[in-house]
């Protein structure tokens, strides 16, 4: 890697290296699922899953399609590695992939939305004179 100049970009991954730390996001894939599924213009929300969603099995709501579901699923799975906040509702979503419903639906669509407003947010490690490794 020395080679080629300084890490920028890994596996979907932006780095940005300073002289503080690193900051690790994926703002880039973040704006290509919005576009992917035509999200890109909705109105952001300032949390992943509206307190009053309900998540659960919904045997009245409509079916929606299977593939689509999962497909969403899975690219939010690759998402959480940079952007732990929206573990808790992505696993709740994963639930449903079996048979999911309009409900269900709404509740990853939320959680895209919910990404319009923080697709700047990553982790950050800082810097420590001392660093040890143990293992």
């Amino acid at each position: 890697m020395s080679m080629m100049g300084e890490l920028k970009f890994f596996l979907g991954l932006q780095i940005e290296q300073t002289s503080n730390g690193i900051y690790i996001h994926q703002m880039k894939y973040v704006k290509e699922l919005l576009k992917m599924f035509k999200l890109e213009d909705a109105k952001e929300m300032k949390t992943h899953m509206h307190p009053t969603t309900c998540v659960r099995l919904d045997e009245e709501s409509n079916k929606v399609d299977n593939f689509q579901y999962i497909a969403m699923i899975g690219l939010l799975l690759y998402l959480i590695m940079s952007k732990p906040d929206i573990l808790f509702s992505v696993e709740l979503c994963t639930r449903f992939q079996q048979d999911p419903r309009k409900v269900h639906l709404t509740a990853i669509k939320g959680i895209f939305i919910y990404l319009i407003g923080t697709s700047n947010l990553g982790l950050y490690f800082k810097h420590k004179k001392e660093f040890r490794l143990i293992s």
